[in-house]
């Protein structure tokens, strides 16, 4: 399980398709997720958001999501294609996640300046859901610097599913469509 978790932290070692993507990387956060629901069944996890849930792990694997889910929006508003801050510090970040997180912190201002110029909305939203699993960390929890379980892929995982839906079969023929 741990070696699972490991490597699906590693996002630098698999491979980027034409576009950008990284497929191989996608199904292994999949199998990692369902191998840890599978070992721990007592929990009972769901594969869908539980905003109830308040375990650590589960929140700082929400907040990787929303952190990368606001500078990747940040960065396709200014037309560009690097990785994200929180894509590149993965692996730190499930071995520090307190520490970690604050680099992260830092590194989304320059994506909410460009956002609050041209997506002020959405910054808005991101911020309050933001602020929501801030506020949801039990104690000293948000503080705690300790290694997180593969539990954080999960929240992470579950927290991008509900920020990026499937697209719907009637979005299918525009995806072959160059964008610019």
């Amino acid at each position: 399980m741990v070696t699972v978790v490991r490597r699906t932290c590693n996002r630098a070692s698999f491979k980027k398709d034409k576009k950008g993507k990284q497929w191989e990387w996608e199904k292994s956060l999949g199998i990692a997720c369902a191998l840890f629901k599978g070992f721990f069944k007592e929990r009972e996890y769901e594969m869908t958001l539980e905003t109830a849930r308040t375990s650590r792990d589960y929140l700082y694997g929400r907040l990787l999501a929303i952190a990368e889910h606001i500078e990747g929006r940040a960065l396709y508003v200014g037309g560009e294609t690097r990785d994200t801050t929180a894509a590149k510090l993965m692996q730190r970040f499930a071995d520090r996640p307190a520490s970690t997180w604050r680099t992260i912190e830092l590194a989304l201002t320059p994506a909410k300046s460009r956002l609050r110029a041209k997506r002020a909305g959405f910054l808005h939203e991101m911020e309050k859901l933001h602020d929501e699993v801030v506020s949801s960390f039990v104690g000293d929890g948000f503080l705690d610097d300790s290694k997180l379980t593969g539990e954080f892929l999960l929240g992470y995982h579950c927290q991008r599913q509900t920020l990026n839906p499937p697209k719907t079969d009637s979005a299918m023929p525009d995806e072959d469509t160059p964008t610019e």
